[in-house]
């Protein structure tokens, strides 16, 4: 039951901060798939820590990432 209850807290945590603003679709291919994996590895680092911060400041790190790549053409 305890592991039931994590799962759920992080699931309902993990709901509160969603990627979904995030236009991936403006970005060449290859370096969004890149940037989104770095994002998945990031949120799985902890996520039973503390994830609200950590989503945060993945989500944050995806953005720049993005930024990096070269428009879609």
């Amino acid at each position: 039951m305890k592991h039931l209850l994590i799962a759920f807290s992080i699931w309902t945590l993990a709901g509160c901060v969603s990627i979904a603003d995030v236009d991936v679709s403006k970005s060449e291919p290859v370096c969004a798939r890149e940037c989104t994996k770095t994002y998945s590895d990031c949120i799985s680092i902890d996520a039973i820590g503390t994830p609200t911060p950590l989503f945060h400041q993945c989500k944050q790190a995806l953005k720049l990432c993005l930024q990096t790549c070269p428009p879609k053409e």
